[in-house]
């Protein structure tokens, strides 16, 4: 039976049976998410996570699973993912690749609404993650080579989506159309200054889409950091700056930027915990707010794929590297302050 011909609750059984569970009492489709389909499921042995692995290889989701599983034994908030009678974190039914957790306790908390003492407390958390990642994974490359995108590659891919729009005749199309006018604006202005690729460190295993949509609480700590699909060897510096300067993160509004007192908070909490430079931050400040301008990634969403789940995100970002061009010194200075 091909999986589209299969009910949820027909699929996530058979996920449960191959780890070796009874079948479901109840199932609910999680909504949220972008790439992967999950579900919660309740069983007489207990509430499990059943996730559809789609957007990386099997070898790669087996690695993410140790490094879940290890953090988990070290006693940070990770979900362990389950294993099979053969010792498998995959299952595969109907064609597909499943894996399973333990449901994690706790609720979303928007980062907009914590408070400086919480966004400190996830700093450090994120610092206790990279050191334990770096003690449960093969050693990483104390530095590693990051690109920069060109000017004439931006221009390239913005000018492409401008005659897209162009010829579209929606609401859409003309705020895109607008949007990307900004965009060719901030290109001319700041190519001339953009920063250059090369070497880059300390680097090490991070997680990768590291923010509050990935983080549950329960009371005023962290109860589970959720979605290891994405780790990866990156600077450090370039997982802590995307973190704090992602518009559904410490964003404030679209035209009122970051909460530069939370991203100071978040930053100054890492920093402490594990001692990452200042000039790290700065230089993976520069280095983002430059890719920031050049990236269009929803708009290939929307019109490469036809798909507008992430028109808002185009929004937001729009919005904020307009905002972050303007006041690139708070920025910077929120980032690094001690």
């Amino acid at each position: 039976m091909a999986m589209a011909d299969r009910t949820h609750e027909q699929v996530c059984s058979a996920v449960l049976a191959a780890f070796g569970l009874p079948a479901p009492d109840t199932v609910r489709l999680i909504p949220e998410g972008l790439m992967n389909r999950n579900w919660e499921v309740a069983t007489p042995a207990g509430r499990f996570a059943v996730k559809e692995v789609v957007d990386v290889g099997p070898d790669v989701a087996r690695r993410q699973h140790a490094a879940a599983r290890a953090l988990a034994a070290a006693g940070l908030p990770v979900p362990a993912p389950q294993v099979t009678a053969d010792g498998d974190t995959l299952a595969a039914v109907g064609g597909h690749l499943y894996a399973l957790t333990p449901w994690a306790p706790g609720q979303m908390v928007p980062a907009r609404s914590w408070s400086p003492q919480q966004a400190a407390a996830v700093g450090v958390l994120l610092a206790e993650l990279h050191i334990a990642l770096a003690a449960a994974l093969p050693p990483a490359p104390q530095t590693v080579a990051v690109t920069v995108t060109s000017p004439a590659t931006a221009r390239a891919r913005i000018g492409d989506y401008r005659r897209q729009a162009a010829a579209g005749g929606t609401a859409f199309d003309a705020e895109t159309r607008r949007a990307l006018a900004e965009r060719d604006v901030l290109l001319a202005r700041w190519a001339e200054h953009r920063p250059h690729g090369g070497e880059r460190g300390p680097a090490g295993w991070t997680h990768g889409d590291f923010h509050d949509l990935n983080l549950l609480w329960e009371g005023p700590s962290v109860s589970a950091v959720l979605d290891w699909d994405r780790v990866g060897v990156r600077p450090y510096a370039d997982e802590v700056v995307r973190t704090a300067t992602l518009p559904l993160v410490f964003g404030v509004g679209d035209k009122h930027g970051l909460d530069l007192g939370l991203v100071a908070a978040f930053a100054g909490g890492y920093r402490k915990a594990c001692g990452l430079p200042a000039v790290a931050l700065a230089e993976a400040a520069e280095r983002q707010r430059w890719e920031r301008i050049c990236d269009v990634w929803q708009l290939k969403v929307h019109y490469d794929k036809g798909d507008p789940s992430c028109d808002h995100l185009f929004w937001g970002a729009s919005a904020l590297i307009g905002w972050w061009c303007r006041h690139r010194k708070l920025v910077t200075d929120a980032l690094t302050a001690d």
